[in-house]
């Protein structure tokens, strides 16, 4: 339980026209006051300032700000037996530098004196421009008071919150150190050991061979065409045996002898048998 804070006191409500009143009273002398003596009034700030410039200007008594004197362009001449090429070569390297050091005069407000011969004299430091230095202050001004605006919107946190988000901060940022995309790619090797061969990599069960992409040792060759036609022969056994080539009509014959034999040597036996 915290300390019980008091209420304001009530001290009644004001009377709002007795404020207006006094609120007139404080600046009745400084709106919609007629002179109080027509013969001797007051000369307003602007005229006084009109004449005061009238006046300088006649006796020619205020400077003038100094322009800066536009920088001579430099003539680009081509010598004697030098060519096209080295010429064009020479004037883009000049042109280079001077935006080189122009850019370099206006970043640090200084000017480079440079003699006849090109060659650098001095470097003299411009006085600052007061309404760019006005500038630079609003916008500093400006930007201070976003920021503390901006601070006064954000809530504020109590010493619990701040370390429970403390906390968090630090947690997301030890699990994002830990996630690897590639971490179950990463092969560790040994110190001292020896691969013999490369890896090798096999296919899952579920995949499906591709009869469409030809495969090392199931392409459709032409000499295995050839090979299949000359292995897979059926040679027409219905037809006249002149027509039969050699090789095979001797195996038919052996074939026919050995049965012809064999039919001979059972029906012996059952005429042996009868007797």
């Amino acid at each position: 339980m915290g300390r019980k804070i008091p209420g304001r006191k009530h001290r009644g409500v004001r009377d709002p026209e007795k404020q207006r009143i006094e609120r007139f009273k404080r600046i009745k002398d400084k709106i919609n006051a007629p002179p109080t003596d027509p013969d001797e009034q007051h000369v307003p700030k602007s005229l006084q300032r009109l004449s005061e410039l009238q006046r300088r200007a006649k006796n020619g008594d205020f400077t003038r700000k100094k322009t800066k004197k536009p920088r001579p362009k430099e003539m680009f001449e081509q010598h004697p037996d030098e060519p096209d090429r080295l010429f064009l070569l020479r004037v883009k390297r000049e042109c280079a530098m001077i935006q080189h050091e122009a850019a370099f005069q206006q970043k640090f407000g200084v000017e480079v004196k440079r003699n006849a011969e090109g060659e650098i004299e001095e470097v003299r430091k411009l006085p600052k421009d007061p309404v760019q230095m006005m500038l630079k202050e609003a916008r500093k001004q400006k930007k201070g008071k976003n920021a503390k605006t901006k601070e006064s919107s954000e809530p504020r946190l109590t010493k619990s919150q701040k370390r429970r988000l403390k906390l968090a901060e630090r947690k997301k940022k030890k699990m994002d150190g830990k996630v690897d995309g590639f971490k179950k790619f990463e092969d560790r090797v040994k110190f001292g050991e020896q691969a013999h061969a490369p890896p090798t990599l096999t296919a899952p069960k579920k995949v499906k061979n591709r009869d469409e992409v030809p495969r090392p040792g199931k392409k459709d060759l032409l000499l295995k065409s050839v090979l299949n036609k000359t292995s897979n022969k059926v040679i027409d056994r219905t037809g006249k045996r002149k027509n039969l080539p050699n090789a095979l009509r001797r195996q038919l014959d052996k074939q026919q002898k050995e049965i012809v034999d064999a039919y001979r040597s059972i029906k012996g036996k059952k005429l042996n048998i009868l007797q």
